[in-house]
């Protein structure tokens, strides 16, 4: 992406003539069969720290993890709530952790939905951060390939868990916005045994996920690997169990106590099974990703050479119409190939100014969820890197003037001319109110705007003070 660097050195992105109206069915259909995830890309309402999310997950795990063995209701009337399903011994298939997000719940980003999955798994099970973040993807790539899909869950899942599962919430959508008060997200569980449990991994990286995941560019190699190596240890720790349980058999047969010898040979046969079952997943899979780095070198070449030269176009293009909202996109002007696309889907003005860093707009809308201000949006990711601490007036224009931005902000209910440095710090801001929809008219006397009754006032440069007294 860094070719895209001097294509917005020299451009301003600031009149209609660069608004491109693009069909959505189309911009649909350029989508690959993976797995995408569509977030939220606008500015909040409300900031959280990735601490405080992950601890969302932590606090239901540590609930979970005082009675493993039972089955138990996390939080049923929270934002996030849990299900720890243990069904009986004498039902077949898997029990279940369901992470359910109800309507209140606020997460609109798969990292942060990792994030309290993470926190979960570490908190109810013991991994540790890393394997906890592997797992986290995997099951939500596992979720949304079953999304929906009930005959999926009832041919591997205990009666217990599909009690629980309907078919219009169970798995991930791959849309944010279907998230809240629709979302069931299933944990397969191992064993349970002695107040411990783990994630059933080869059920969470079975062949449909790991096609979703190779389906990337990158075949998300990394991150197989990583789960290559979590069943590794699996597999040598079921091997160790059946070298324990074989030894207590043996030593049991010595004693006597054919009953107890008889239990021991079984258990150590089943971990036996355990161990080769994951070291053979892990044989596979390694081979898989080794060809898959081979393909993705020799394509990453292919590519290097054919676009050597190549220049892509970014622009804003319009996806609300009605409440005149942009987006941006970057396509190859040889094919019309969408190259990039941006999850902002709320920038409110056709002005947006290159810095160093990306470059500088107005987004976000007036809700709970939202809120309008001053963003910083990558040039590479086309996705938002900063945003002011300050709420703008819902008409804001955006100005530059020398190496400031000066747009509406909104305080206490009244607006205010502001002044901004190009990493988003407010720097000044204007010692009378204005109208929130005031043209910004730049002379050499200073600025000239609208105030709240309609009459004209001059702010001087740079302190923003009334000329008129």
């Amino acid at each position: 992406m860094k070719k895209f660097a001097g294509f917005f050195a020299g451009i301003l992105i600031c009149t209609a003539a660069f608004a491109v109206d693009v069909n959505k069915d189309e911009l649909q259909s350029a989508q690959s069969d993976a797995v995408q995830f569509e977030n939220y890309g606008g500015p909040h309402a409300v900031i959280e720290t990735a601490d405080a999310i992950t601890g969302i997950g932590t606090n239901l795990g540590r609930q979970v993890a005082a009675d493993v063995e039972n089955p138990l209701s996390v939080e049923p009337y929270s934002k996030y709530s849990v299900n720890h399903v243990v069904g009986g011994d004498e039902e077949k298939g898997l029990d279940a952790d369901i992470l359910i997000l109800n309507s209140t719940a606020g997460v609109d980003h798969i990292n942060n939905l990792r994030r309290i999955i993470t926190g979960f798994l570490m908190a109810a099970y013991g991994y540790s951060r890393e394997d906890s973040e592997t797992l986290a993807v995997f099951i939500t790539v596992y979720n949304a390939v079953y999304r929906g899909q009930i005959p999926a869950f009832s041919s591997k899942y205990k009666a217990s868990v599909l009690a629980y599962l309907t078919e219009d919430s169970v798995g991930l959508s791959t849309n944010w916005e279907e998230w809240a008060g629709k979302t069931q997200i299933v944990i397969p569980l191992g064993a349970i045994a002695e107040g411990t449990a783990s994630v059933e991994t080869s059920e969470i990286s079975d062949d449909k996920v790991i096609e979703a995941l190779r389906s990337e560019d990158d075949k998300n190699v990394e991150i197989r690997e990583k789960m290559a190596d979590i069943k590794e240890k699996e597999a040598g720790d079921a091997s160790e169990k059946a070298k324990t349980a074989q030894k207590e058999a043996a030593q049991e047969k010595k004693d006597g106590k054919k009953a107890e010898a008889a239990e021991s040979a079984k258990e150590s046969e089943k971990q036996q099974k355990i161990a080769d079952k994951k070291n053979d997943e892990v044989k596979s899979e390694r081979e898989q990703i080794a060809k898959d780095k081979a393909e993705i070198k020799k394509e990453e070449l292919s590519k290097t050479n054919e676009t050597q030269n190549q220049k892509y176009l970014t622009s804003l293009f319009v996806v609300d119409e009605k409440n005149k909202l942009y987006s941006l996109m970057t396509v190859n002007p040889q094919s019309g190939e969408i190259v990039k696309k941006s999850s902002l889907k709320q920038i409110r003005e056709k002005t947006i100014y290159p810095v160093a860093e990306g470059f500088v707009a107005v987004c976000g809308v007036n809700d709970k969820h939202s809120a309008i201000k001053l963003c910083l949006v990558d040039e590479e990711t086309l996705e938002i890197k900063k945003e002011s601490e300050e709420t703008l007036s819902e008409n804001s224009p955006l100005l530059q003037h020398g190496e400031d931005f000066f747009v509406i902000v909104s305080d206490g209910g009244k607006n205010y001319l502001a002044s901004f440095d190009k990493n988003l710090v407010l720097k000044k801001k204007s010692d009378v109110t204005i109208n929130g929809a005031s043209p910004l008219n730049f002379y050499s006397e200073g600025i000239l705007v609208t105030n709240e009754k309609g009459q004209p006032v001059l702010l001087a440069v740079p302190n923003l003070n009334s000329v008129w007294q």
